[in-house]
């Protein structure tokens, strides 16, 4: 041999005995020497029959000889057991043709060609468990296949997730749903996590989901419908689950990265990153630490001209000409819509002995964006006529501390958690101060609002870990949430005709507290055949306060403690049937909620009289109640063909009821929630994958949501038969991929993919008010009723070698600017839209 892996311990250890493998995707021989520091097996290769070979991430507790089989799988490497004991990995013979020979599979312990993304190993149920095994509608994207993207956060895949959509397209605004549970309110519908803590805060206008950006993460896994046993409330659609590479204590690691890209009518993009793995105490102690730099170029252009308003008429009733007139801006700026991004991790893992591991972790993003994305509708080039910047500043940090412990078959966590978010949005509110009051268009007004998180949470839980036919977990979670809304609108110049020029400010401040209690159990009642149980009981306290003034108030005023509590109860239950190992059939019925609030906002009834008398009532309401939902679901997992055919399937139905809803009121600027009624949301998702010739893969994913309100309350917009808002009704994606080995060691990996978005209504209001000159109002259909649908194609290629990649990416080919986020509400018509086409490359090196 060339060279051998040996393990430390000198005695041989018995093949099925098990180890806590924690292995990262990396260069085969690194990863085989982990294994044999780990569990002590002596493993012989040959280095130059290991060239140019990677090896999946291995997490979980294994046997060695699983372990292995994992790490070879599809590598055209096969391991031999000597007499000794000693693990040979060896190539393995060719066929006839040319064409590798395959390992006959052995079981559980088969390895399977070609079957990398089956073999995926994820933690949606807090356990390591292989993605083909979980009898959960699961999507997870790894590493690797985000990087071949040049992906930067989960909105550059989240068109390759069937049955994830968003909305808004700028990072730190977004709100994202899952199967059609779209709302916009305060409290969003799907969970944020990153390593098990929750990212979720308050949703406005002016602050929505917090986006990390995909650096030294090992995957993404997006969990869909409710996920309210082991997730709570906030996941009641389903879960974004973040999950952060590991410090290895066995081996010393420097991986960089540099990269550029060029878009269409755009600035240019770069990036650099650097994360060092080092051991401090080897097997017991190691640290790894990162830092990440990115430039996103901007593609919106600023500058003098006209702005159309479709909502006010120039001319009198009833004569309709939506109006056009001059911005009055005079500030000029190319690619105004530029980011930089700046991300630095740090994290320890001490493993005292074999039955303790105990990691602190910190993350920490700062984000700024040049100035909104938005463009106006009419316009030939992406430009708007803004009269100042409006940057966005979104500021967080995650501090972690995580605790495990063996305790003979059951394992003890604790996770203790502190996330700290700053978010400040700056816009021009001009347009909209002067549609409402027409004196004041000539005044430049400014909203600068800051909203700041502060979230305490921890977490205990206990869970079997063994090989017993019934496995369970159970905890306590505990999280106090502070939420602060500052938000301040100047109009200087106001004062002469209101004494003012203070047109709003607000100070409300939130506090949650959560409480529950969890536990899920599966019981193997005979071979195969699972039966699961879940429940969560939890209690919610809410408390309100706020200030405000100025003349959109109706001067100062006060909301002096409000208060909100509620409980409940969700269960969850289910049954699988592993038909064979790479073959699962599964159901279970889930119940998701979502506690009610308090309208942190004081509206004025006459000033907002006009929207009020339009829903039919007097007065906002001061809270809202919660809503609930109960999921249906039934699903296949498979691979046939030793690895080379994948199909996934699952249907659902949904039945939500009190269906929480902001409803906006155009006329004077403000909004509330309330419950809008119950819906029923069904569809169907499919992944499929073939491999006709080694190496050569096609496949695709489709999703089909059927949405619609099935009981409308009276003084909302919503009618019974509306379709949910935001999501469309067809999603779907195809791509093809040839990865083959070079000359020189070298291996190269192409791929195509399309994306498909089906159109998508964007309100439940088929009618909008417009204003005459007189002061009239009358109603037209609305023309943004829906989105239209748009297509999407990338193209990614990478050359390997060793610890060298080579990566270069092209995204949206055609070019395409679906027109998304459109609104007529600000007295500016506008829309944002994806990136234009962009072209990039990335250097990857590892030592």
């Amino acid at each position: 041999m060339a060279a051998a892996a040996l393990a430390a311990p000198a005695q041989a250890q018995a093949e099925d005995r098990t180890y806590r493998f924690a292995i990262p995707a990396q260069d085969m021989k690194a990863s085989l020497r982990a294994l044999a520091r780990t569990s002590g097996q002596q493993i012989g290769f040959d280095s130059a029959a290991l060239q140019g070979k990677r090896a999946p991430a291995l997490n979980g507790t294994f046997s060695v000889r699983d372990g292995v089989a994992r790490l070879l799988a599809g590598s055209g490497l096969e391991p031999s057991w000597g007499r000794s004991g000693v693990l040979v990995i060896r190539p393995a013979p060719r066929k006839p043709g040319g064409a590798a020979y395959q390992a006959p599979n052995r079981g559980a312990d088969a390895a399977m060609a070609g079957a990398d993304d089956g073999e995926i190993v994820v933690t949606a149920r807090k356990s390591d468990e292989r993605i083909q095994d979980v009898p959960v509608s699961l999507t997870a994207v790894t590493a690797d296949a985000l990087r071949d993207r040049g992906a930067a956060d989960i909105k550059d895949v989240l068109r390759s997730v069937p049955g994830l959509a968003n909305y808004g397209t700028e990072r730190g605004l977004s709100r994202y749903s899952i199967r059609g549970l779209s709302t916009y309110a305060s409290s969003p519908t799907v969970g944020i996590y990153l390593d098990d803590i929750s990212l979720v805060t308050v949703s406005t206008t002016f602050s929505g989901a917090y986006d990390p950006m995909f650096f030294d993460m090992e995957r993404v896994e997006v969990l869909k419908g409710p996920q309210g046993t082991l997730y709570g409330g906030s996941a009641m659609g389903g879960a974004i689950k973040y999950v952060s590479a590991r410090p290895d204590p066995t081996r010393f690691s420097v991986d960089t990265a540099i990269g550029a890209a060029i878009t269409d009518g755009g600035g240019p993009s770069y990036n650099g990153e650097v994360v060092v793995n080092a051991p401090i105490v080897e097997d017991k102690l190691a640290v790894r630490a990162g830092f990440y730099y990115r430039h996103d170029g901007g593609f919106v252009d600023n500058r003098p001209g006209d702005i159309r308003v479709l909502l006010r008429s120039s001319t009198p009733f009833p004569d309709y000409t939506p109006v056009v007139q001059d911005s009055l801006s005079t500030r000029t700026k190319k690619n105004r819509n530029y980011g930089d991004t700046y991300v630095g991790r740090l994290s320890f893992e001490w493993r005292p002995d074999e039955s303790w591991t105990i990691r602190p972790q910190l993350f920490y993003q700062d984000y700024k964006q040049g100035d909104t994305g938005d463009m106006f509708i009419g316009r030939p080039d992406r430009s708007g006529s803004y009269r100042i910047a409006q940057p966005n500043y979104d500021r967080a940090g995650i501090y972690s501390l995580s605790v495990e412990k063996e305790l003979g078959g059951v394992k003890a966590t604790s996770l203790t958690a502190y996330f700290d978010r700053t978010f400040r949005y700056v816009r021009d509110y001009s347009f909209y101060i002067g549609g409402l009051i027409p004196v004041l268009y000539p005044f430049t007004s400014t909203n600068t609002s800051d909203s700041f998180t502060k979230t305490f949470s921890q977490e205990v839980r206990l869970a079997s870990d063994n090989d017993s036919p019934f496995k369970w977990v159970i905890g306590g979670y505990y999280s106090s949430q502070d939420d602060r809304l500052i938000q301040a609108v100047n109009t200087p110049g106001m004062s002469a005709f209101f004494g003012t020029d203070l047109a709003y400010y607000g100070n409300i401040f939130t506090n949650t507290k959560q409480y529950a209690g969890f536990g899920e159990a599966s019981y193997a009642l005979f071979d195969g055949f699972d039966v699961t149980a879940g429940v969560r009981v939890f209690k919610v306290e809410q408390l309100v306060n706020a200030r405000t003034d100025g003349v959109f108030a109706g001067g100062p005023n006060a909301i002096p403690d409000r208060r909100n509590k509620e409980d409940g109860i969700n269960p969850k239950f289910g049954l699988s049937y592993k038909v064979t190992r790479d073959n699962l059939l599964y159901a279970s019925a889930a119940k998701g909620f979502r506690p009610g609030g308090i309208n942190r906002d004081r509206i004025d009834p006459d000033l907002c009289r006009t929207d009020l008398d339009q829903l039919g009532i007097e007065n906002a309401p001061d809270s809202f109640g919660s809503d609930n939902l109960w999921t249906y679901e039934a699903g296949t997992k498979n691979m046939f063909g030793g690895g080379k055919v994948m199909l996934n399937a699952s249907a659902y139905y949904t039945e939500w009821k009190e269906i929480q809803q902001a409803i906006g009121l155009p006329s004077c600027g403000f909004g509330f929630t309330d419950n809008v009624g119950s819906a029923e949301v069904k569809g169907f998702e499919l992944e499929a994958r073939v491999e006709p010739l080694r190496g050569f893969q096609i496949g695709g994913t489709a999703a089909y949501t059927s949405s619609k309100i099935t009981e409308a309350v009276p003084g909302t917009s919503a009618k019974k038969g509306d379709a949910l808002p935001d999501v469309p009704k067809w999603m779907a994606t195809a791509y093809a991929g040839y990865r083959t080995e070079l000359s020189g060691l070298w291996e190269l990996d192409v791929r195509g993919e399309y994306q498909y978005q089906g159109k998508a209504p964007y309100t439940f209001d088929t009618e909008v008010p417009i204003t005459f000159p007189g002061g009239e109002v009358d109603f037209i259909p609305n023309p943004i009723l829906e989105r239209k649908s748009y297509q999407v194609v990338n193209a990614f290629a990478s050359l390997s070698r060793d610890n060298t990649t080579v990566r270069l990416y092209a995204n949206n080919l055609f070019n395409v600017h679906p027109q998304l986020d459109t609104d007529l509400s600000i007295g500016a018509d506008r829309f944002s839209t994806i990136r234009p086409r962009n072209f990039g490359v990335e250097l990857r090196q590892g030592f």
